[in-house]
């Protein structure tokens, strides 16, 4: 059993129940879902994918946005330190 996460009014259980319903057959639901990325680096898609998918949009993008800005960062830092490295081994 998962804990229940999610948008509870995305659909209505009232609309799944209804009889002629086209989404639910034989007792098996047919759900279209369309996923755009846009210009999301690769690097980060682990982590949009990992967030709570229940935060608003704004929240969400704001939280990728830091974390992108936190790996530019880190990897800044690393680059201005491999010069020296290589430096003090000479």
């Amino acid at each position: 059993m998962n804990i229940a996460s999610g948008i509870p009014k995305f659909f209505s259980l009232a609309m799944i129940q209804q009889d002629g319903n086209p989404y639910v057959r034989d007792d098996t639901m047919f759900i279209k879902i369309m996923v755009d990325f846009g210009d999301m680096p690769k690097p980060l898609l682990p982590y949009a994918l990992s967030l709570n998918p229940g935060l608003p949009i704004h929240i969400q993008q704001g939280m990728i946005k830091q974390e992108a800005e936190r790996r530019t960062a880190e990897t800044s830092a690393t680059k201005n330190l491999w010069p020296h490295n290589i430096e003090k081994r000479n």
